[in-house]
């Protein structure tokens, strides 16, 4: 099944670059990612000569293909690094599976379809790399080795942010299990590979390195997300004009309630991952040690960061694939349908019709709007999916453990 699948993967991977709409990328970073690129194999460096808005890891990763030499070579050697990590992905996606007492084989032909179900920009950013990594880092945790793990999972903080969120989730999973020595050991080690990171940057430019992460607190709220939705609301209904505003390489909009609604949704996502966190322990249990809940909670807090925060690009629903495959390989019907709904919607609005998100035609704003209601569907039915298995976990406990079994009937019996 691997090889069928590589075969698939392929197939899409073609797709996105010779067929209609699926090679559509006139919405694209990879301009962006080739002057980055330019610059640094010119000697200018991150942070110090160029401001640079991403995380430490993510600069060689951007320069790398810039070796193949101008924008052409940058474009094909891209694509061929995206692949790569389609491929990790997708590989990890099977390997988690059958971890987690899932389908291998269902999970790999699900995580083949990313291309197809994603268009162009699948290969036209670089999100796939920190999505193997956190993928890489659950199956290090699963697999009983949390220390080199949570490592991982500070590389891929260090290269995009968001799998911070993945970290509560993990050392609540861990402390639950009696790991508690391992969760404070693992903990440290992800915190010395961000820091070690984050050093190298300081090295090159303390100021520089603040502003790389100033710079995502200070945007505006972008077009796309769920605050956006609210802010379009509110205009529309009077209650503050919700205006352009295109710092930052983004389109994003202000308004006079912006830093109200911005904190209320951060306020969810908290409250997400914490409630997430909160039922991977509660599901986990300790018999059998699979990690499904841990895996389910960890990649809903992704899709919490994405669905909730201010900023929703549509490359962020990249980060969303890995669950649904694995939904799939975990036959959760529900799940499945809302990631691929997610998807779907969003294939349908980006990059094409992106364009008039900004200028606000109605029905593409119903597309964006139905997305994000989807991607919080997602986190809802993952927070389901988990009270199901906690609600099951004593009954599989008792069954499969003949002790808990024999001390459940010394304690019912009379005295």
């Amino acid at each position: 099944m691997k090889a069928a699948a590589l075969l698939v993967l392929a197939v899409g991977f073609a797709a996105t670059l010779l067929v209609a709409p699926w090679h559509d990328e006139s919405v694209t970073d990879l301009p962006l990612y080739s002057a980055y690129a330019d610059l640094f194999l010119a000697g200018h460096l991150p942070y110090r000569d160029v401001l640079f808005e991403y995380p430490p890891l993510a600069a060689p990763l951007i320069a790398v293909s810039g070796l193949a030499g101008g924008a052409d070579g940058y474009r094909v050697a891209f694509t061929v690094v995206a692949f790569v990590a389609a491929a990790v992905v997708m590989l990890l996606c099977g390997e988690l599976a059958a971890r987690t007492g899932g389908d291998r084989d269902r999970a790999l032909l699900a995580a083949s379809l990313a291309p197809l179900l994603c268009g162009a920009m699948i290969r036209t950013h670089f999100d796939l790399v920190p999505v193997g990594l956190t993928l890489a880092a659950l199956a290090l945790v699963c697999g009983g080795r949390p220390r080199t793990g949570l490592s991982v999972l500070g590389a891929a903080i260090a290269l995009k942010l968001y799998p911070v969120v993945v970290v509560p989730v993990v050392l609540a999973w861990l402390a639950a299990r009696g790991q508690r020595r391992a969760a404070i050991d693992g903990a440290l080690a992800m915190a010395l590979v961000v820091a070690v990171a984050y050093a190298a940057a300081a090295a090159l430019s303390v100021g520089g390195t603040v502003d790389s992460l100033t710079y995502h607190v200070d945007r505006a709220v972008q077009v796309e997300s769920s605050p956006a939705v609210v802010l379009r609301a509110l205009d529309g209904l009077g209650a503050g004009a919700a205006t352009p505003n295109s710092g930052h390489k983004s389109d994003g909009l202000d308004h006079p309630a912006a830093a109200v609604v911005t904190g209320v949704f951060v306020a969810l996502m908290v409250a997400a991952v914490a409630l997430l966190a909160l039922a991977a322990v509660r599901a986990g249990g300790t018999e059998p040690p699979d990690g499904r809940a841990l895996v389910i909670a960890s990649l809903a807090a992704t899709v919490a960061f994405a669905c909730f925060g201010k900023v929703l690009s549509p490359q962020f629903l990249i980060w969303v694939v890995p669950l649904g495959a694995l939904a799939l390989a975990w036959r959760l019907s529900w799940l499945t349908a809302a990631v691929v709904v997610s998807l779907a919607l969003t294939f349908v609005e980006f990059p094409a019709h992106y364009r008039d998100v900004v200028d606000r035609v109605p029905w593409v704003l119903g597309v964006v709007a139905a997305r994000d209601i989807s991607l919080i569907a997602v986190v809802g039915l993952a927070l389901r999916a988990l009270s199901v298995r906690s609600a099951q976990e004593p009954a599989r406990g008792s069954a499969r453990s003949p002790w808990h079994a024999r001390r459940a009937r010394l304690r019912s019996a009379p005295h």
